[in-house]
């Protein structure tokens, strides 16, 4: 991945004055879907969805067919808008993650009161593996949303957790050589001094990348990015540089009235797909309504994130 350059220098005679923000991402549209949590992933070059469908939202003809209740995490062939499989039955807040020639899904689950990151795996997404417990909550802590990425020598895991030392939903990351076994990073924390929540992972460049959540107060809410080389000591991109954030102008949909507006971008998740790295993200009002959007950029996952970091300057002058 090529890193993006930042501008030539001013001559001595003009003044340094940062232009506005402009995010490099563009929004292409929504999806017309109620989904939040969806993991897009490329595997032996075919372009994928990983979808967590509850149970009491209107669901595809294939998952009424399975005849459940409970919350299912789907599959689809994005290209041919077709569902391969079902994953996990009673889990939810599920994740994929690509590992040569197997995909790993981790999600939540309760069992028998207790909380746990579950895990099962595939080599063609269509026959998965029995779901067993990776991760187990400790003291009565509850898991919610997780996320995995390859570091340089280890996988690391991000839990999006209730511990009660921190604010809700806090992230705790974890380590593993084997995807199977999970020990926590000691003092690899982040969000324990303020609201996170809907987090991804990525690792690029030497660097790993934090998507989160940001309540702006008011029930309104961002996508934000963070950096670390050790997952211990944050660096965060300017308040003025979210991932992606709402539109006010847009009306909530497909679940709630129509007479609200949108106040939310949550849940984002990042591909690289044919030169372009594709950003999925829930709009909605992040109460009852989500409504699956999606947005691009021309360049790799590495430039998105380092072109928030940048430093770009404007000269005027005198």
């Amino acid at each position: 991945c090529g890193v993006v350059q930042a501008g030539q220098p001013a001559s001595p005679d003009s003044a340094k004055i940062p232009p506005p923000w402009k995010s490099p991402l563009v929004k292409k549209g929504k999806l017309d879907s109620p989904l939040v949590e969806v993991t897009p992933f490329v595997f032996k070059g075919r372009y994928t969805m990983l979808e967590n469908w509850r149970h009491d939202w209107p669901r595809p003809e294939m998952l009424r067919r399975a005849g459940t209740d409970r919350p299912q995490i789907a599959i689809r062939d994005v290209e041919k808008d077709q569902y391969l499989s079902v994953a996990m039955t009673g889990r939810s807040l599920g994740v994929a993650f690509v590992r040569e020639d197997r995909v790993y899904v981790f999600a939540a689950h309760d069992a028998k009161g207790r909380q746990e990151i579950s895990m099962t795996v595939s080599g063609d997404l269509k026959q998965w593996a029995e779901p067993a417990a990776v991760l187990q909550a400790q003291g009565g802590e509850r898991f919610f949303n997780c996320s995995v990425c390859r570091g340089p020598e280890q996988f690391v895991m991000l839990v999006e957790t209730n511990d009660r030392t921190w604010p809700a939903f806090t992230f705790k990351y974890f380590s593993s050589a084997d995807l199977t076994h999970w020990k926590q990073i000691p003092g690899a924390l982040y969000g324990t001094d303020k609201y996170v929540g809907g987090p991804a992972l990525y690792y690029e460049g030497g660097l790993y990348y934090t998507l989160y959540l940001q309540s702006l107060g008011g029930g309104r809410y961002e996508t934000r990015i963070t950096r670390s080389r050790d997952l211990i000591k944050w660096e965060d991109a300017p308040e003025d540089r979210p991932l992606v954030t709402f539109d006010p102008s847009h009306l909530v949909h497909p679940l709630r009235s129509k007479t609200i507006h949108e106040c939310n971008a949550s849940d984002a998740e990042v591909v690289c797909w044919q030169g372009k790295t594709l950003v999925y993200f829930t709009g909605g009002d992040q109460h009852a309504a989500g409504d699956l959007q999606w947005a691009e950029f021309h360049g790799t996952p590495r430039e998105l994130f380092e072109r928030h970091f940048r430093r770009e300057e404007k000269t005027t002058t005198r």
